[in-house]
């Protein structure tokens, strides 16, 4: 009898701190949320100016990172703020998540002009590195999340068969069109993951020598459609070799995308002495970390950004990942637009990536 009054008196005391920590984390949400609606647009709003000026936070250059996500990387899109507030206090605890502060004095901002490349042309697909197609009819896919993990015929499969003759215009000599991953960006559903804002990177360093290094230490996913093993030349056959991996992006919402665009660098004023690794580890749940070789980028002020006013659901923008053998890829980051009416609807988004055989 004694000991279940104990244990009641420690639940009740545990139970009291919880709810002061969740309170304490809401009004921190709330403090959050009314600050970032303050600053998310300017006083007025002015339909010419299309052309943007903002802080990116780049890495310093030369300086390798790493980084750490735990699981409240996939629950921040769909579960209360005071949550995953708390979720990332637990995981900083636990080491498997830094909350994105371990490297933080590696980090440097810069102002960087974002040119409109509906006004100022950049220049062609092959020199730049990225393009912009609208589509001829709408997609008839309506679950952007699903994928071929769970289904033989996923939804999504409709979209990727809609996108292969724009994808065979671009490179007429590709033999066979892979398709890897897709994730839904700014919803607030589970999987969901957050938009990448204000940080210039690669999903993908493009030293293939450092990356079988890199997983040699931390084994890459052991899956079919693994974009590690895509570019570690292990779904290769005689006929087939990898020659690049392109990023498809276009947005499921609003009708025109305002505030969160996807910017682009142009592939020609991107050096290799620009590119550093970042080793990061996602946790996704208890007992699997997803492990991948980023690149993070440092500033140079001759690296030429753009991006697409106004991109509606029609309008695929597709950019390099990743090429083989190749100096030629686009550095990219979502950035706020503050130029946007007032009650701009935020953009939700859906990516792919699809790897391109020669």
């Amino acid at each position: 009898m004694g000991f279940c009054r104990s244990c009641l008196k420690f639940s009740g005391y545990a139970a009291v701190v919880l709810v002061a920590v969740l309170v304490y984390f809401h009004l921190e949400c709330q403090r959050e949320k009314e600050e970032n609606l303050k600053n998310k647009t300017n006083p007025e709003f002015d339909p010419e100016l299309t052309d943007c000026t903002v802080s990116l936070g780049y890495i310093k250059k030369g300086e390798d990172i790493e980084m750490k996500m735990g699981m409240e990387y996939m629950l921040v899109q769909s579960i209360p703020c005071s949550l995953n507030k708390l979720v990332v206090y637990i995981g900083t605890l636990t080491g498997s998540s830094d909350a994105g502060m371990a490297d933080v004095g590696k980090a440097e901002q810069h102002n960087v002009t974002i040119l409109d490349a509906r006004k100022a042309d950049p220049g062609s697909f092959h020199d730049t590195g990225f393009t912009l197609i609208t589509l001829d009819k709408e997609p008839v896919t309506t679950d952007w999340k699903s994928n071929f993990y769970e289904s033989d015929n996923p939804d999504i499969m409709h979209f990727q068969e809609q996108m292969e003759p724009y994808i065979k215009q671009l490179y007429p000599s590709v033999k066979k069109i892979f398709w890897t991953f897709n994730v839904i960006r700014g919803g607030d559903k589970l999987g969901d993951q957050p938009r990448a804002v204000g940080g210039p990177h690669l999903d993908y360093f493009q030293d293939d020598e450092a990356r079988v290094e890199f997983h040699k230490e931390f084994p890459e996913m052991d899956v079919d459609r693994s974009e590690a093993k895509l570019m570690m030349g292990k779904l290769d056959d005689e006929d087939h070799k990898l020659g690049v991996i392109l990023g498809v992006w276009k947005p499921l919402s609003p009708a025109k995308v305002c505030d969160y665009p996807l910017a682009i660098m142009d592939a020609r004023t991107f050096q290799p002495e620009n590119l550093s690794q970042n080793k990061l580890h996602i946790q996704f749940m208890p007992g699997f970390t997803f492990h991948n070789l980023n690149g993070a980028i440092s500033y140079d002020e001759d690296q030429k950004w753009y991006y697409y006013s106004h991109q509606t659901p029609m309008d695929v923008l597709i950019f390099h990942q990743y090429s083989k053998g190749k100096w030629f890829a686009n550095p990219h980051t979502s950035f706020l637009n503050k130029n946007c009416p007032k009650d701009s609807e935020e953009r939700i988004s859906v990516e792919l990536r699809v790897g391109l055989f020669f």
